[in-house]
């Protein structure tokens, strides 16, 4: 099941071919029925998308098929043949030779400026953004579905998928359900970080660039992580991969993959982690500046569940735990021991 944000913006067309949706329409359960009640409550302007969604789904449910790509590209050729035999013979037109000279310049003109635009539309680069605990799902334009946590950027060139290499930079986190076959040929996918390069030709990954570390954990399938620094890594399900920009060792282990992409999900699992790298991510994906003034438990470990959207939850789980007070003023939080002790 996609997490409850995919949804939030999806038209009534792309819902209704949604494999998840269908299934709850033609045989619901309490699960998926508590799902889609919790996707109503959260995003109301959907409620008609759902609605009409449903009645699409019921319409042509008997009907519903994946056309095979020769099917298409059959159609598509007949409807370019009609087009073309229904266009009308170019009537014959004659002009004197200056004024014939000025409608020519004037035509190159014209086309000119209509290569460019077309030129400049097709090339002119993407990017999908996101805010301080902001998470978007988005789907490229190859298939390839791609998750961005908070304050997260993805940008790619608009022709990138003509190049026969898909190629996206990434500034954040992000989770990456790739597309194998593009188009019907197999095209490799790479996530650009700065630090490193993840290389795939379709799988599932999270990558987190944050600061000048580069950490990608695989969920599925196998990818290549080129380094700068050192030689390639072919990385299997369930490794962990992370390194420093301008340090040459690197840590690998095998983790569960599920608790780092948890956050798609909007659950932040928290096992075994140093308070000075919670901090730090209070920062980055909340744009909250927090601060501890005892630094000796800068080093201690925190292990806790809270929803991924409430990062004040987890402020109050550190400051229980490690008996501390809060001192907030807008967006600047203190931790601090009680004063008798």
């Amino acid at each position: 099941m996609k997490p409850q944000e995919y949804y939030a913006t999806l038209e009534s067309i792309d819902l209704a071919r949604d494999p998840d949706f269908q299934a709850w329409i033609v045989a619901p359960t309490s699960e998926t029925n508590q799902f889609w009640e919790s996707v109503k409550a959260l995003y109301p302007q959907q409620q008609s998308t759902i609605e009409q969604a449903r009645l699409l789904v019921i319409g042509l449910e008997s009907t519903w098929q994946v056309l095979p790509e020769s099917a298409v590209e059959n159609s598509f050729q007949r409807l370019r043949l009609k087009q073309l035999a229904l266009q009308p013979e170019p009537k014959r037109l004659f002009f004197r030779p200056v004024f014939y000279r000025y409608a020519a310049a004037v035509t190159l003109l014209l086309l000119a400026g209509m290569g460019w635009w077309l030129y400049e539309g097709a090339t002119s680069p993407i990017e999908y953004k996101t805010a301080y605990g902001q998470i978007q799902t988005v789907t490229l334009p190859d298939g390839s579905v791609v998750t961005l946590n908070a304050n997260s950027i993805l940008q790619m060139s608009g022709d990138w998928q003509t190049e026969g290499r898909r190629e996206v930079h990434l500034t954040g986190e992000a989770f990456f359900d790739v597309s194998k076959k593009p188009l019907g040929r197999r095209m490799p996918f790479v996530v650009h970080t700065g630090a490193a390069d993840v290389v795939v030709l379709g799988t599932r990954f999270n990558v987190n660039t944050r600061r000048t570390r580069t950490q990608v954990v695989l969920q599925e399938g196998k990818v290549k992580l080129a380094l700068q620094q050192q030689p390639d890594v072919m990385m299997q399900p369930g490794d962990l991969v992370e390194t420093t920009g301008g340090k040459t060792a690197l840590r690998r282990e095998r983790v569960d993959a599920g608790r780092y992409v948890a956050w798609r999900d909007n659950l932040l699992v928290l096992e075994e982690e140093r308070l000075a790298e919670i901090v730090q991510r209070l920062n980055d994906e909340y744009g909250l500046t927090v601060s501890i003034t005892n630094k000796n438990l800068l080093n201690e470990p925190f292990t806790g569940s809270v929803p991924a959207n409430k990062p004040e939850l987890l402020i109050r789980l550190i400051a229980e735990t490690f008996r501390l007070r809060i001192d907030k003023q807008d967006n600047q939080i203190v931790l601090s021991n009680y004063k008798n002790e």
